[in-house]
């Protein structure tokens, strides 16, 4: 009795595995499976594997078809239900179930809206590991066709045996037989989930689109495999935070969006990693507390906004720490003093401003401390007496009044001769002008009154 009893066990395990194959060794023709090794459709038990070998999933098909619904694995082995492709997690470039940090592993799909699938994707460790399985609305699987195969009319496109603009997935690959992207169409505009791939079968660039306007998840990728970009579209504008990476991994921006204005912080980093800037915006505009620092580390340079205008104090730095500038505003209107040093602390400038207008003594000095210039404003209008030096001695003197030239005009060479003289009335020359050699020799000389002018002879 025993004996047979195992017999029976052994019988029904040879019958169960001889209906048992996987996927793969069977022949996919017009949404049917079929055996390769009598050409009939399959009736039996199917499975499919993950890469890691371990059950993706298994069904039951009669002729072809199956034969009530798939049951899904996870790596685990343990039965999972498929999830609608676009309520997974996504973090860091991977999908996860919703709500953990668990890995995704097996079936998603996305649906028709009138409920039916409309396509079907594998993922293994929150990575696609398959292709994407379109479908029709009758559930038959409708296949991707060449990009070559599509013509424009205008600003359409066509598959070139039908008049209806194409409606359905697309690919193209590159001469050496790599991928070179997938997607698809509805009514000749981009819809759904595109991808692209570099030559040596990396990912490029991976981007949704939703009625013909990019919304989603858009990636892309250096060449060697690493991100490059990460954001979200909504409607077609970028929404959230959006973050850039160098071909080394480090990260190299992040900017944040509001219906595709910028909206929050915006920070830059360097090669090194060093902060390169930090500054934030308010639907487009300056606000707050901006920062930049050099690659060295050390702070390059602070300003302040309030709802967009200039606010507050402004400081510039050196690469050496000496200041550069010190500024400020109010309201969007330079004010108070500012001044400017050169990048061994000596002073270089220094100017004087109420409510955005030139007003009082501005100053310039030369490297070494020498001074240089000296100008004077008011109410925005030049006035009194301007000076220029040399490094060791004066070489321009002239005086303003409203604005304008008034009274004496003197200029020395550097060897303290004079060079010219004259004078001015409400901006234009008057009086007697006299030019000399750098020897102290009198060149040219001249008498200007109103539109008349008269040389003088040098001798006089």
């Amino acid at each position: 009795m025993l004996f047979r009893l195992l017999l029976l066990v052994i019988l029904l395990i040879a019958v169960n595995c001889s209906d048992l194959i996987n996927e793969s060794e069977l022949e996919s023709k017009r949404g049917l499976l079929y055996n390769p090794k009598n050409s009939k459709p399959y009736s039996g038990k199917v499975y499919k594997l993950y890469t890691t070998g371990s059950k993706m999933r298994e069904g039951i098909f009669d002729l072809g078809a199956i034969d009530g619904s798939y049951t899904y694995y996870d790596n685990e082995g343990s039965i999972i239900t498929p999830i609608e492709e676009n309520k997974l997690d996504l973090k860091d470039g991977k999908k996860y179930f919703p709500g953990t940090d668990r890995e995704y592993w097996g079936l998603a799909y996305g649906l028709y809206q009138t409920g039916e699938i409309s396509y079907e994707v594998f993922y293994e460790g929150g990575k696609l590991s398959s292709e994407y399985t379109y479908f029709k609305l009758d559930g038959s699987i409708k296949d991707p066709i060449f990009m070559s195969l599509l013509v424009r009319r205008g600003d359409v496109l066509y598959q070139e045996s039908s008049p209806e603009p194409y409606t359905g997935p697309v690919f193209d690959i590159w001469e050496n037989g790599n991928k070179m992207l997938e997607g698809s169409y509805k009514n000749s505009v981009k819809d759904g989930k595109w991808m692209e791939w570099f030559s040596n079968g990396q990912p490029e660039r991976q981007y949704s689109y939703r009625h013909g306007l990019k919304h989603g998840y858009w990636a892309e990728w250096h060449d060697n495999g690493l991100l490059r970009i990460e954001g979200n579209y909504n409607n077609g504008k970028e929404d959230g935070t959006w973050t850039y990476w160098y071909p080394s991994g480090q990260k190299e921006k992040m900017v944040t969006f509001k219906d595709g204005w910028w909206n929050g912080r915006l920070q830059k980093w360097f090669l090194s990693g060093q902060m390169m800037e930090d500054i934030s915006y308010k639907e487009q505009v300056p606000v707050g507390n901006w920062k930049y620092w050099f690659d060295n580390g050390q702070v390059k340079e602070e300003r302040n906004y309030d709802n967009g205008l200039s606010s507050g104090d402004w400081v510039q730095y050196y690469s050496n720490g000496f200041m550069k500038h010190k500024i400020n505003y109010n309201s969007g209107k330079e004010d108070g003093k500012w001044v400017y040093w050169y990048d061994n602390g000596q002073k270089k400038e220094e100017k004087n401003f109420v409510d955005g207008k030139k007003e009082g003594k501005w100053q310039s000095w030369f490297i070494d401390g020498a001074r240089k210039e000296e100008r004077h404003y008011l109410n925005d209008l030049k006035t009194g007496l301007w000076k220029e030096w040399y490094e060791l001695q004066a070489r321009e003197e002239r005086r303003y009044r409203n604005g304008k030239l008034d009274g004496a005009r003197r200029k020395w060479y550097s060897n303290g001769q004079i060079k010219e003289e004259g004078s001015y009335s409400n901006g234009k020359e008057n009086g007697r002008w006299t030019y000399y050699l750098e020897s102290g020799k009198v060149e040219t000389s001249y008498e200007i009154k109103g539109n008349f002018l008269s040389r003088v002879n040098v001798d006089e």
